[in-house]
């Protein structure tokens, strides 16, 4: 013991039988003696007029503040010039000590009393005491720095239990548990909304029940692996109320409880579905885009060489080459308007004669058919078939001789479904059968039956230019 203790056990002696001689407290001393709990009483005024071993000791061991502790210090005093930690409630107790004293009531308070070597709470409570019509105050002081933690650890696991609550309600992922068994425990709101079933439906069903048929892993398979710390996320196909598949990327880790064996689950569902099919959308593209460009520079050296083989000179060629990109790239644009899917077959013959007239307003044009779109493939076809019709009039037909009619009709064979479609220059001036056949007479009577497995005819005689051709119907869409 130090000196310095020494010291304050002896006043603390002295006080005590000063104490013991006054015969008004002399029946409450050795009870007081006896608590673990530290005590102090106060007279009407505030003053210490006895203490017990225990607040000694805390003095003490609190830093050796004497003035807390010795009989004749106003206790209230202290109280209000406090600074420190628990100054902001030590200002609240001397009103509340004379509350008591005024009432009888008794109160009662918390409050930090830290000491050099670790963070403390301690409960204040104070009661009346009233001997030979003389009123005193009781105070006593009790440690609760473990109710305290535990209070805060149960009021932040409060705290965190309500705010992962809330997270998994409000999540847009679906949240779900399930047992050992592979039975599920629990189903967050989004998890409906994934997969369509309530949670009165799903709670103790099986996991399985969103597996597809035949899916080569059973629940307990993903158990292992969880378990095993062998699989954290992974992607599967699994199955909504309505049979619909769904695309899912899944986060697992199990749960434990506070001994750490595992007794559940936890699984994230995120619905990947959307996702994965524009990627594969964005795959079917690029590879489509490949193959269509392909196709296009084969369709493009094919052009080339039947007209450098037909031309009789490097401007020839070029005239004929360019004219003949030109009606490749008018095909094209009217693809990409319409999303490379199909064009209708008005548009083609539109787009194909707009170089040469307007067909809206061109009176020697007549077009006379039902609605028709046509497959990307014919619509290269049959705007080539039409460049070289359009080209040859041009030079020696309707639209150079600016007399008779271009007849443009077509219609779908009411049985074995063909398209017939007929271009038909009539009222013309013929000078008889072209002395040359060049790579426009190819395209009309061979490439274009070839390319699209059809039937073509080409004529030209005294009474005009006829060509026709019997389209499959897997080539264009009769609305």
């Amino acid at each position: 013991m130090t000196q310095k203790q020494a010291g304050c056990r002896s006043r603390g002696n002295v006080r005590m039988q000063l104490a013991a001689e006054n015969d008004e407290l002399s029946g409450i001393l050795e009870v007081l003696n006896a608590l673990d709990d530290e005590v102090v009483v106060l007279d009407a005024w505030g003053y210490i007029v006895a203490s017990n071993v225990a607040w000694e000791n805390f003095c003490v061991a609190n830093g050796g503040d004497l003035d807390s502790c010795s009989i004749g210090r106003n206790y209230m005093a202290v109280c209000t010039s406090a600074d420190g930690p628990s100054s902001a409630a030590a200002q609240i107790v001397p009103d509340g000590l004379r509350r008591t004293l005024a009432s009888g009531d008794s109160f009662r308070c918390e409050y930090p009393c830290n000491s050099p070597t670790e963070k403390r709470w301690f409960e204040l409570s104070a009661n009346r005491y009233q001997k030979n019509n003389r009123l005193y105050l009781i105070v006593q002081h009790r440690n609760i720095t473990k109710r305290h933690i535990e209070r805060e650890e149960v009021e932040q696991a409060y705290l965190n239990s309500n705010a992962m609550a809330a997270l998994i309600a409000t999540t847009s992922d679906a949240v779900l548990s399930y047992d050992l068994d592979g039975n599920i425990i629990t189903w967050n709101p989004s998890a409906q909304r994934l997969y369509g079933y309530a949670k009165a439906e799903m709670i103790g069903q099986s996991l399985e029940t969103l597996y597809p048929d035949k899916w080569p892993k059973k629940v307990t398979y993903y158990r292992d692996e969880i378990i095993a710390g062998r699989l954290q996320d992974f992607e599967a196909t699994r199955v909504a109320k309505g049979g619909t598949e769904r695309e899912v990327w899944i986060s697992c880790a199990p749960i434990r409880n506070p001994d750490g064996e595992v007794i559940a689950i936890s699984n994230i569902h995120r619905d990947i579905t959307v996702v994965r099919n524009a990627e594969r959308a964005r795959a079917l593209i690029a590879n489509e885009v490949i193959h269509r460009a392909k196709n296009m520079l084969s369709v493009v050296l094919a052009i080339q060489r039947q007209t450098a083989r037909t031309a009789e000179t490097v401007a020839d060629f070029n005239r004929s080459f360019g004219a003949r990109l030109a009606s490749l790239s008018k095909s094209t644009d009217l693809l990409v308007h319409n999303a490379w899917t199909s064009v209708p077959l008005r548009d083609v013959i539109a787009g194909h004669l707009e170089p040469f007239t307007s067909v809206e307003d061109d009176k020697r044009i007549a077009m006379t058919g039902p609605q028709i779109d046509l497959q990307p493939e014919s619509v290269q076809t049959i705007g080539m078939a039409l460049h070289e019709l359009a080209t040859n009039s041009a030079k020696y037909g309707v639209l150079q001789q600016d007399r008779g009619q271009v007849a443009i009709s077509w219609q779908v064979e009411r049985e074995g479904g063909l398209l017939q479609f007929r271009w038909l220059e009539t009222g013309i001036v013929v000078d008889g059968k072209p002395t040359r056949e060049g790579f426009g007479h190819t395209v009309l009577t061979t490439h274009a039956a070839t390319l699209l497995n059809a039937k073509a005819s080409y004529k030209v005689d005294a009474d005009g230019v006829e060509w026709a051709i019997r389209v499959p119907s897997e080539h264009f869409y009769a609305r």
